[in-house]
């Protein structure tokens, strides 16, 4: 009797992975196992079973797996279920092992996440295809159970797991993820996540901020572009080219990019697209000297602290060209004075530090002058202090170096709370949503202590354009080059466009003129 086995089974087995060395690292972190035989570190061979790298002892189920928690998030076409797949495929390979491939529909699982699977496993591997209960069950006696998660409830799995793939997991319910997760237990199984991303969807909270910001043990992720695919950056380059000239920048980063995007009420959006110092060499070009920092240089730590949140602390480096954060600290549950020398620790030092903290903080302050620092009283108006930090980082003078991920990630997931009561009329005031703000409050308290502003880009009657709102400083930049017309003739109220009220100077008498170089204050 003829085997039944899945459509699609087998077409790409033989088809190479190309070099992604995102998708690379991927499959290595999840080959790793710790031997305790002989406390050594080593990977799973070819025929997916794990032997100790000193004694040669096989012990796969045996053997803890160093990353237990992996995610794999990238743009559209990425690759990333296709390494998703890959890496199922290489478990299936330990006999007699049970995993679970897991979509947020059966209509995703059906139409890309099994195909792509399937496409990759040999024909002689298989014994038999169930396609009423959607299991695959391989002649080593390994099993593949396929789920969709549309209700969360099917995750509650009745035995054992020793491996789950997730794919598109930004879209499967949470609670499915949570109901699942006691099944791996019984064998230290791995659960691996492949996604696109859907702004700060859940994926980031419980895989990729655990793995690339915490550095959590046993969690393991990494991000990359749609580019980054071999495939794509051979045959689609110009495609990805032309969508990245004619699409939203917020919508391509998400989609092509696999950055994570707030599309609503976002506090500072852009403004964080070049603010970032993601080397050395980039925060050298603003401190000298790094990653040394000269003890004679000025610094600003802003602190905000609170029983029911984290205590925060942001140390911010004064540079001729701006302002540079460079230090984060964010500890729970502790006492003012072990904050204080958590920060000592490990923040750079300095013979002149401004210390600022929220005026209504009077404990902390009491707490600190205890100890010889006087912590300055910040101005605690939450929107007079975004429009101080949105000032200086339009200027392009406020910088975060790679040092500080955590301050970078709450400055860009930091939107703005629903603003409308019940019946539909505005609140009075807007208020930022109070979820994981304590860095981005420290930057607040910091920038509204410190008695600088930063250089700033003027027209001829003293106002400052880069704080005015989008449509006005275009209403502005219009009337000024309408003001002479195509043919440099200045326009009189008798010409149709001629600009109304005060909104523009005379450009050939007064024009624009631009501050000295530098920033004023830091004599």
């Amino acid at each position: 009797m003829a085997k039944r086995l899945p459509p699609n089974i087998g077409l790409d087995c033989q088809k190479p992975l190309l070099y992604n060395p995102y998708q690379q690292e991927f499959l290595k972190a999840r080959r790793m196992r710790f031997a305790p035989c002989c406390k050594k570190i080593g990977f799973c061979g070819s025929d997916g079973l794990f032997r100790c790298p000193s004694c040669g002892r096989e012990q796969t189920m045996t053997a803890p797996r160093v990353f237990r928690r992996l995610g794999c998030f990238a743009g559209r076409r990425g690759g990333k279920s296709v390494v998703g797949a890959h890496g199922a495929r290489e478990e299936m390979l330990v006999p007699n092992s049970l995993g679970w491939v897991i979509g947020p529909t059966y209509k995703i699982l059906h139409d890309a996440t099994m195909p792509t699977l399937f496409k990759l496993i040999p024909r002689e591997w298989c014994a038999n295809w169930d396609q009423d209960n959607m299991e695959l069950t391989l002649v080593n006696g390994a099993m593949v159970q396929f789920r969709s998660f549309d209700d969360p409830d099917r995750g509650h799995a009745g035995v054992g797991v020793h491996w789950a793939w997730f794919d598109e997991a930004a879209f499967i319910n949470e609670l499915g993820w949570d109901y699942f997760r006691p099944a791996l237990t019984d064998f230290g199984g791995a659960a691996f996540f492949t996604s696109s991303v859907d702004g700060y969807d859940w994926t980031y909270e419980r895989i990729e901020k655990p793995a690339l910001i915490d550095k959590k043990p046993g969690f393991w992720a990494a991000k990359w572009r749609t580019i980054d695919n071999p495939y794509m950056a051979a045959y689609r380059s110009a495609e990805i080219e032309e969508a990245r000239m004619s699409m939203p920048p917020q919508l391509f980063r998400q989609e092509y990019e696999g950055e994570r995007e707030n599309f609503t009420g976002s506090v500072y959006g852009d403004y964080l697209d070049t603010a970032r110092l993601d080397n050395a060499a980039e925060v050298a070009e603003w401190i000298p000297e790094w990653p040394r920092i000269d003890p004679s240089r000025r610094m600003i730590i802003g602190l905000d602290s609170g029983a029911d949140h984290p205590f925060g602390g942001v140390a911010i480096v004064v540079t001729d060209k701006g302002l540079v954060a460079v230090a984060e600290y964010l500890e729970r549950m502790r006492a003012f004075t072990t904050h204080l020398g958590g920060i000592q620790s490990t923040f750079p030092r300095s013979d002149n530090i401004m210390w600022a903290a929220n005026r209504n903080e009077a404990q902390l302050r009491m707490e600190f002058s205890a100890h010889g620092i006087h912590v300055a009283p910040a101005e605690n108006d939450q929107v007079a202090g975004i429009q101080r930090v949105l000032s200086w980082l339009y200027t392009g003078q406020f910088k975060v170096a790679y040092t500080c991920p955590r301050l970078f990630e709450q400055l860009k997931k930091l939107r703005w709370a629903d603003n409308k009561l019940p019946s539909g009329e505005k609140k009075d005031r807007e208020k930022v949503y109070k979820v994981e703000d304590e860095l981005p409050d420290c930057v607040r308290y910091a920038l509204m202590t410190w008695p600088a502003l930063p250089q700033v880009h003027l027209l001829h009657d003293g106002r400052d354009l880069r704080v005015l709102d989008e449509r006005t400083r275009w209403e502005i930049e219009r009337n000024m080059r309408l003001s002479k017309g195509d043919g440099g003739q200045e326009l009189t109220p008798a010409n149709k466009e001629y600009p109304v009220g005060d909104f523009y100077g005379n450009p050939e008498e007064t024009g624009e003129y631009y501050g000295e170089s530098g920033f004023y204050g830091l004599g």
